[in-house]
């Protein structure tokens, strides 16, 4: 084994101990203040099985940064589109952006979004919205019919060109079906053959 020379064993014992120290050091988070645009809402009516996109604006207005570590829904047609957790930066402006897939609602619906985070009046902000989900004017669709008519929006462009799953395969047109014309040839034929 290889014995340390007395300035090398210095710099490891002056590593471990700022190791120690870096790793005993506890950071407190501080709470935040945040002011929310619009956190109640009503938006017009949807019509059923589109998606409807919500923002909430959120600014923190004190000197810590502010952490949005868990958001939850009150139903789970509420979607976030954002990473966990939001940090938003002392006196900046940051986003919470939801989606709302109205495909399994009809009808007046009222949701509820609640944060959770470092802030300093409560442990939860509350957001809420509502609207009228609009069934189609024909009739009103089961779930499936639905939710196929939203993955063809998705694919439009596939569909155009790859066409329908049910209507893939060939077509013919009525007034040259190849059946009628040979039957034609062969009369022709037997016509000018025969004496």
């Amino acid at each position: 084994m290889k014995k340390l020379r007395p300035h090398q064993l210095f710099a490891a014992c002056l590593t471990a101990i700022v190791l120690l120290l870096c790793i005993s050091c506890e950071k407190k988070l501080e709470p935040a203040t945040i002011i929310v645009t619009d956190p109640v809402r009503h938006y017009y009516p949807v019509v059923q099985g589109e998606m409807l996109g919500i923002t909430y604006e959120m600014e923190n207005t004190c000197e810590h940064p502010l952490f949005i570590q868990e958001v939850q829904t009150t139903c789970g047609c509420i979607i976030p589109r954002d990473a966990l957790p939001i940090v938003i930066l002392p006196h900046k402006s940051g986003f919470l952006h939801l989606d709302f897939n109205t495909i399994k609602n009809s009808g007046y619906v009222s949701h509820h979004i609640y944060c959770y985070g470092n802030f300093r009046d409560s442990a939860r902000i509350h957001l809420s919205f509502d609207t009228n989900v609009v069934p189609q004017a024909d009739y009103i669709r089961d779930y499936e019919q639905l939710w196929q008519e939203q993955i063809r929006h998705r694919r439009s462009v596939r569909s155009f060109v790859d066409g329908e799953s049910s209507q893939k395969g060939y077509y013919t047109n009525e007034h040259e079906d190849p059946r009628t014309l040979n039957k034609e040839e062969i009369q022709n034929t037997v016509d000018t053959y025969t004496p």
